[in-house]
């Protein structure tokens, strides 16, 4: 099968006759913007100099499937219509024709590999410069998708919590997320699941939303680049969590404003991407890997009260998946065929823990099983052979069984807060940062607490 790249106008791609606009935009000519230009000796990739464009961070994968994967690249310096793409089996020598990228935003390029094979490592490049002397600015593998019936690993981080300003205290510190991304990249998962508050607005209010999208896009390019190496080498899901800026009781231009930016620096799966479909914003969706159905939840925007704690704490049952998506939950659950089934959450659909502001907040895990809308769910997971609802929220590690079903909590990779008894309610809990390792096989699915010095904290497993 010979590998491919596609560029969609749907999805923000360059039309040629938009390239001499956006070279316009960017001050460039007409050759720079369409990454034509020959060598010219000490400015272009193929001369004496350095290269005519280079990488914030490594590269975004996103949206894996069996016969492809997205990768996503903001430029630090120069334009991304100058920047090519190019994959090839591992260990192979010949690579497919370098492809131009779509052009989501003036420092965004973004590619969808594809006509690949299922279960298979791919090597590929992000190069700027005419061929054949085109500068390297990237090199990177991925995994496809894995067929049924074969043995794999993930890894599990929540509530990383990184804001705009570096220089701002309360938010999550980025040197917990790059120990753990440290961590996670020597273990090798498949893929990782961060399970929402990927970022923190603290710095303007308690749950407000920022003031405008710049703030958002700053955010994003922080956790993009406090990943390291690793985001360019394990593909990333996302869940929707209260501090990432989408929450059902902002204005819609509120919500607009973050959610605009995710779509273009934090991309997930269209509903195209795997038969289940999904939302249009790429906030709930579900996709299979091995012998597993990996289903993505999205309490906060489609909840439209406000849950402020002490400021506004709304009631533990008011919380919401919105009719359309509990819909969706339940015919995603009704035609599952994988062995293994999985919830992914920031937290349950309702609230029992500590104290009456905690339990409104959503805290509490599996003591709120049966409270407001997790009863409806909890029942669909009963009826429908769903071993586990992983989850965030709490900044703690715990597991709890509720009629055979995990509740399970992996802790958090940033947050400075961790709570206690008092706010949770949990009985038997680990306060350490870390993140979480599940592997998955054919009779069993074994999973790892772990600490971010790689302290072994608990295990389980699920049969």
């Amino acid at each position: 099968m010979t590998p491919s790249i596609r560029r969609s106008v749907v999805d923000g791609s360059v039309l040629p006759s938009a390239v001499a606009l956006i070279g316009a935009l960017l001050g460039l000519g007409a050759c720079e913007a369409s990454g034509s230009c020959p060598p010219d000796g000490g400015t272009g990739a193929g001369g004496a100099g350095a290269p005519d464009a280079t990488l914030l961070g490594a590269p975004f994968l996103f949206a894996p499937t069996s016969h492809g994967c997205g990768v996503s690249v903001v430029l630090e310096r120069g334009s991304p219509v100058t920047l090519r793409a190019r994959v090839r089996p591992n260990g192979a020598t010949a690579w497919s024709d370098p492809q131009a990228p779509a052009v989501r935003a003036l420092d965004l390029a973004e590619w969808k590999l594809d006509g690949l094979s299922a279960g298979a490592r791919y090597q590929y490049e992000i190069t700027t410069g005419p061929e054949p002397s085109a500068a390297v600015l990237y090199e990177g593998t991925f995994l496809t998708g894995r067929p049924s019936g074969a043995p794999f690993s993930f890894a599990l981080v929540s509530d990383t919590h990184i804001g705009a300003s570096p220089t701002y205290s309360n938010q999550g510190d980025p040197a917990i997320l790059s120990s753990v991304s440290a961590q996670i990249q020597a273990a090798s998962p498949d893929f990782v699941v961060n399970l929402g508050d990927v970022l923190d607005f603290h710095e303007y209010g308690f749950n407000d939303p920022p003031p405008d999208s710049s703030v958002t896009r700053q955010a994003y390019l922080n956790y993009r680049t406090t990943w390291g190496d690793l985001i360019g080498r394990a593909p990333h899901f996302g869940v929707i969590g209260g501090w990432d800026g989408e929450n059902g009781f902002y204005t819609a231009d509120e919500i607009t404003r973050s959610r605009s930016q995710r779509l273009l620096y934090a991309p997930g799966p269209e509903p195209s991407t795997y038969p289940a479909g999904g939302s249009p914003f790429q906030d709930y969706y579900a996709f299979t890997w091995g012998d597993a159905l990996f289903v993505v939840l999205n309490v906060y925007t489609y909840t439209p009260t406000p849950h402020k704690l002490d400021q506004n704490p709304g009631l533990p049952d008011d919380w919401t998946l919105g009719a359309a998506q509990l819909d969706w939950l339940r015919q995603t659950l009704a035609s599952a065929t994988s062995k293994w089934r999985f919830l992914l959450i920031h937290h349950p659909v309702g609230g029992a823990a500590g104290d009456p502001s905690d339990t409104a907040y959503g805290r509490g895990g599996g003591q709120a099983a049966y409270v407001g809308e997790q009863a409806t769910v909890h029942a669909l997971m009963r009826q429908y052979g769903v071993q586990a609802m992983i989850y965030g929220h709490d900044h703690v590690f715990t597991d709890m069984v509720v009629d055979g079903i995990h509740y399970t909590l992996p802790g958090s990779a940033g947050a400075p807060w961790m709570f206690g008894q008092d706010q949770t309610g949990y009985t038997t809990f680990w306060s350490d940062s870390g993140w979480g390792r599940v592997d998955v096989g054919a009779d069993s699915v074994a999973v790892h607490f772990l600490s971010r010095t790689g302290q072994s904290l608990y295990d389980f497993t699920i049969q």
